[in-house]
């Protein structure tokens, strides 16, 4: 049987795409808004978590019949196979853009005016590590090659694992979803207040206050399959359809929403925002009438499908950005540049037309790089989904 598609879902991945864009334009090229009121822009980062979330909700409703009881090793390989389609093409061809990038800027003689940082990036080391999805696993203290990458290895290791936990979920019941609630939300503390501490970063000392789900490098990997298994609770819940008449309702779905603004905006616990977006998801999946007018809209279900490309591209082409300024000078310029400056007028727009550029970007990349690659791969292997 062939499922719906989930249009609400895949506008929020869109949006939420979007997101990680703003963050990474405030952060890296010019404030959005003032950087000691930022608190919601700041943790956009949170926007990776909402990724894992619903990959893990859309996993389960995509192959709820394919891993009843036990998982054979025909339909295993052809879940990997469609689950590598779908991530590696595009991972091998922006690395290959920043392999491109470094060369340019060792050619042009320009590679000893970069940070140490941007010195790290290009570790030609890393790259097997890359090819294989293990960033995430502690083997450097900073991200390499195209930052956000890691989320792709992160969501390769939890579908390694999905059909393992997909039947564990099935054992425990829907009725039982509460039990694998707990586990989600004890694995969200103990990334939060007791390994965020112990990432490192780079050469710097540790900080023991750090407390964030924002770790990549060493526990990016469990911060991903935490967040898959939530998008499956979400999905145990969505089966029960206990509630729907209220989840689902505008109001309810409105209150969420303000509900994770404020808890992002006054810096609450990652851990409180990232559980507000259950029901937010929730509440989407099940749809209302305005939910699914506004995010049925041909811009959100554009975005939505975008959203990988726009993700995987937007730090290449902020990078180029940011190389070229760099090297508008002829020392080396340590730290963070930031060489938007103006007016928050002026900031915005070169805002709106960077994002218009990674949407066109990305509107190239999935129609001609991203669909055909995945469909070549899906047909060579004979797999669905």
């Amino acid at each position: 049987m062939v499922k719906s598609y989930l249009y609400n879902l895949s506008a929020l991945r869109g949006i939420a795409a979007i997101m990680v864009v703003t963050l990474h334009f405030h952060f890296f090229l010019g404030g959005l808004v003032p950087y000691k009121n930022a608190g919601l822009v700041d943790k956009l980062y949170l926007m990776v978590d909402l990724f894992f979330i619903l990959s893990g909700f859309i996993m389960c409703y995509v192959y709820e019949t394919s891993f009843t009881t036990r998982v054979t090793r025909k339909k295993y390989k052809s879940f990997l196979i469609a689950r590598l389609a779908r991530i590696y093409p595009l991972h091998i061809i922006t690395l290959f853009a920043k392999v491109i990038m470094f060369i340019t800027v060792v050619l042009i003689g320009k590679f000893h005016l970069l940070s140490d940082l941007g010195k790290h990036i290009y570790r030609l080391d890393a790259i097997p590590v890359q090819l294989v999805f293990l960033q995430t696993i502690g083997i450097y203290n900073f991200d390499t090659w195209n930052a956000p990458a890691w989320s792709l290895s992160a969501e390769w290791w939890a579908y390694v694992i999905f059909p393992f936990l997909f039947i564990m979920f099935r054992k425990l019941g829907f009725k039982n979803w509460w039990v694998g609630g707990i586990l989600v939300i004890l694995g969200w503390l103990s990334i939060e207040f007791l390994l965020a501490p112990l990432e490192p970063f780079f050469n710097f000392p540790l900080n023991p206050n750090h407390k964030t789900l924002d770790v990549n490098w060493h526990y990016g990997t469990i911060r991903g399959i935490v967040g898959f298994m939530a998008g499956m609770i979400v999905w145990q819940l969505f089966k029960t359809s206990k509630g729907k008449k209220w989840i689902r309702n505008g109001w309810f779905l409105s209150g969420v929403l303000v509900l994770c603004l404020i808890s992002m905006q006054f810096k609450w616990y990652d851990t409180i925002t990232v559980f507000l977006f259950t029901p937010l998801i929730l509440s989407l999946a099940y749809g209302s009438k305005n939910a699914n007018y506004f995010l049925g809209l041909r811009l959100f279900q554009k975005l939505g499908k975008w959203s990988f490309s726009i993700y995987i591209w937007h730090m290449i082409f902020m990078d180029i950005i940011l190389l070229y300024f760099r090297f508008q000078s002829s020392e080396k310029l340590g730290g963070l540049i930031r060489p938007i400056k103006g007016t928050y007028v002026e900031k915005w727009t070169y805002f709106i037309l960077c994002v218009a550029f990674i949407c066109f970007m990305a509107n190239l990349s999935y129609r001609y790089i991203e669909t055909p690659t995945r469909n070549w791969i899906k047909n060579k292997f004979n797999t669905v989904n």
